[in-house]
C-alpha cells in the first residue's frame, strides 16, 4: 500500500514518466541516481537508508515550497545531509551562494556526490556549534543518517566545530538571506551564547526545533531570538519554524 501511494505521489508531483521512472529505479532497479523534470543534474539516493525519506519531505511533501518574497543570494544549509535542500534552492535560485554544513562523513560524500556539478556552491564537512571545538558524530537516537547528532568532546573529538561567524567571516559575507538548521538538537548550544549577530545578519531563518530529542531547543531558541529582534514574523511549515527579520529589507 505505501508503495502504491508513493508511485501515485511521484506521478502527480511530476508526471507520470517520470514518475514511474523514480519509482521503478529506487524500489526495483537498485539505482540510487534519478532524475526530475525540474532539477538539473541527477539526484543520487543511497537506497536502503534515510536518504528516500528525506526525498519524500523535500519533493514530495515540498515542506520547503516557501514563499520568500525576495531573491536569495546567500544560502546557509546548516545540516545538508545528502543536499537535497540545496539543490531545491540552487534549481530554484540558480544564482544564489549556497554554503552545506554536514557534519557526518558518509552524509558528506553523497553531498559532494549531489552538488559537484553545481557552481558557487560550497561544502563544509564540521558541525554547526556556537564556538570552536571537537565534536564526535553519533546515531544517538536510532535515526540512522537523517538524524545524526553531533556532541562536544574537546579532547577526543573526530570532526572541527564551525560557527556562524566563523562561516561570515571565511565566506565575506555581509548579509544572509536563507539561514536553514535543520541541526538535530544542536540548535539549543547554538543558540545558548553568541546569537545577536545571527539574526541580526539573517532575512529568513528556516528551523527544525529538536525538543523530542533534547528539551529545550525551542525555548532556547526563542528567547534568543526575542533577545535579538524586535521586529520580526513567524510561521510554520510542516516541521519548520520561519521567522523572517523584518528589521532587514
Amino acid at each position: 500500500m505505501r508503495k502504491l501511494i508513493v508511485l501515485l505521489r511521484l506521478c502527480l508531483s511530476f508526471g507520470p514518466f517520470y514518475g514511474f521512472k523514480v519509482f521503478t529505479n529506487v524500489f526495483f532497479s537498485n539505482k540510487g541516481s534519478i532524475r526530475l523534470p525540474s532539477i538539473k543534474h541527477p539526484i543520487n539516493l543511497r537506497l536502503g537508508t534515510s536518504d528516500f525519506a528525506v526525498f519524500e519531505q523535500i519533493f514530495l511533501y515540498n515542506e520547503y515550497n516557501l514563499k520568500f518574497g525576495f531573491e536569495p543570494k546567500v544560502i546557509i544549509d546548516a545540516g545538508s545531509n545528502i543536499g537535497l535542500f540545496a539543490i531545491k534552492l540552487k534549481n530554484r535560485f540558480p544564482d544564489a551562494k549556497i554554503i552545506c554544513i554536514e557534519p557526518d562523513s558518509e552524509n558528506f560524500i553523497q553531498l559532494s556526490k549531489n552538488l559537484k556539478a553545481y557552481e558557487n556552491v560550497f561544502l563544509v564537512n564540521s558541525g554547526l556549534w556556537s564556538h570552536k571545538t571537537k565534536l564526535n558524530v553519533l546515531d544517538k537516537y536510532d535515526q540512522g543518517k537523517w538524524g545524526m547528532i553531533v556532541e562536544e568532546d574537546e579532547q577526543n573529538g573526530t570532526i572541527d566545530a564551525i560557527s556562524i561567524s566563523d562561516i561570515i567571516q571565511i565566506y565575506d559575507l555581509k548579509r544572509i538571506d536563507v539561514l536553514k538548521l535543520d541541526i538535530e538538537s544542536s540548535e539549543k548550544q547554538l543558540f545558548s551564547k553568541d546569537y545577536v549577530e545571527i539574526f541580526k545578519r539573517s532575512k529568513m531563518i528556516i528551523v527544525e526545533l529538536h525538543d523530542w530529542m533534547l528539551a529545550g531547543c525551542a525555548k532556547t531558541f526563542f528567547t534568543a531570538l526575542n533577545n535579538s529582534l524586535k521586529d520580526y514574523s513567524y510561521e510554520v511549515s510542516g516541521e519548520n519554524t520561519i521567522i523572517i527579520n523584518n528589521e532587514i529589507d
